[in-house]
This record gives structure tokens, sequence and C-alpha cells, in this order.
């Protein structure tokens, strides 16, 4: 079951199809056997319960349309970060790494907006219009029932499908949180290299100087002998210097 679970959670849009398919099917089903129960119920709570679930549909929808605009400013801080990727990532054995994380990233932001955009599509409203009317005359309380049952399970498509667009965004949002996390170690890395390398080569320009030093002290002087001690003293402390 955790398998599943984990599937479901990483691959989303698997899970969104079979759900689709099925819930699309019983809202045509209105005489299976688990939905006996709603015709034992009064004519009044069944209408009150088709109202409710119009104003549920409308919410959904709403929510939808908010969350392609929130959408679009994800698939803007990708763009922006990829871009930042591409200017200050330093060679690294880890940059293809950071290539693929962004790369998954990218794509399952484009799932989710296609996943989104497809909320849009018209879908069938059940409970209102002429023939609604003339069939709930003819037949009553059962045509309020069979709407019922159709609009509640369109309703849960929508829920179903927004759902999967979310987890796909969460799940693109931690592709790029971790190609960032990659990204700092990487500069972090590469910044503490840049000091090593300088303090290095600090050190062998003073090596440099000083051995220069001495060879320059070391090479042979004509002096007259009552000096020699004195200009001796004289090299050496320059040298300590």
């Amino acid at each position: 079951m955790r398998f599943i679970h984990i599937t479901q959670e990483v691959l989303p849009f698997l899970h969104l199809k079979g759900i689709y398919d099925k819930k699309l099917q019983d809202a045509d089903k209105v005489l299976n056997d688990k939905y006996s129960y709603y015709f034992k119920l009064e004519e009044e709570v069944i209408s009150n319960r088709l109202k409710e679930e119009h104003q549920r549909s409308q919410k959904i929808d709403d929510k939808t349309s908010k969350f392609t605009l929130g959408l679009s400013i994800c698939l803007t801080v990708l763009g922006v970060s990829a871009t930042v990727v591409a200017k200050l990532l330093p060679a690294h054995e880890l940059k293809y790494l950071v290539v693929v994380f962004l790369s998954i990233c990218s794509l399952y932001m484009l799932l989710g907006g296609i996943i989104s955009l497809g909320a849009f599509k018209l879908m069938p409203t059940y409970g209102y219009g002429t023939l609604y009317e003339y069939r709930k005359s003819k037949n009553g309380t059962s045509e309020i029932v069979k709407a019922l049952i159709g609009q509640e399970n369109i309703n849960l498509v929508k829920q179903v499908r927004n759902q999967v667009a979310y987890l796909c965004i969460r799940n693109g949002f931690v592709m790029l949180l971790t190609s960032l996390l990659i990204l700092s170690s990487i500069l972090t890395h590469s910044a503490y290299s840049n000091i090593s390398q300088k303090e290095e080569s600090t050190k062998t320009v003073s090596n440099n100087e000083s051995v220069s030093m001495v060879i320059k002290c070391e090479k042979p002087m004509q002096v007259a002998p009552s000096l020699r001690g004195y200009i001796g003293l004289s090299l050496r402390c320059s040298v300590n210097r």
C-alpha cells in the first residue's frame, strides 16, 4: 500500500486517468445499487443537495482559474532560476545533476499546466435546462436524484483534476529546491577552492621572493679586507628582514 501511495505522489497523472474515466461512467449509472439510498430521501433534501453541488462546482471552477494564475508565476520563477543556473554555474561534476533536476522540474510544471488548463474544458452540468424541467415534471423525485448523482461525480472529477495539478506543481518545486541546494553547494565549494588557490599562490610568491633575495645576497663582492665583517652583517640583516 505504501508503494502505491508513493507512486501516486510521484506520478499523480496516472492516478487521475483511472478516476477520471470511472467517475464519468458513474455519472450515467444512476441505477447502480450503491445509489439506491438516494431514492429514499425526500424531494426537498435532494433539491437542496443539488443546489449545494452546483455551488460547489462554481467554487471549484473559481479555484481552478486562480490556480492557473499561480501556475504562470511558477513557470516564471522556473525560467529565471534556469537562467541564473546557466550563467553562474561553474564547471563541476554535479553540473549535469542540476540540469537533470531542472529538466524534471520543467516536465512537472508542464504537466501541471496542461492538467489545470484542461479544467477550462466544458463539462456536463446536471440539474438544469428545459429538458430537465420537463423530465422532472414527468418523473418527479427520481429525476432530481439522477441529476444529483451525475453532478456529484462530475464535481469529484474536477476536484481530483485540481489535486493532481497541485501535486505536479509541488513535485516541480521539490525538484527546483533540490537543484538550488546542489547549486549553492557547488558555488560554496568553488568559492573555497578559489580562496585556497589564492593562499597557495601567495605562499609561492613569497617563497620565490625570499629565494631571490638570498641569491642576490650571495653574489661575490670585491670589498676591502677591513670592511668585510660589516658588509656581511648588513647582508644578513637584510635577508632576515
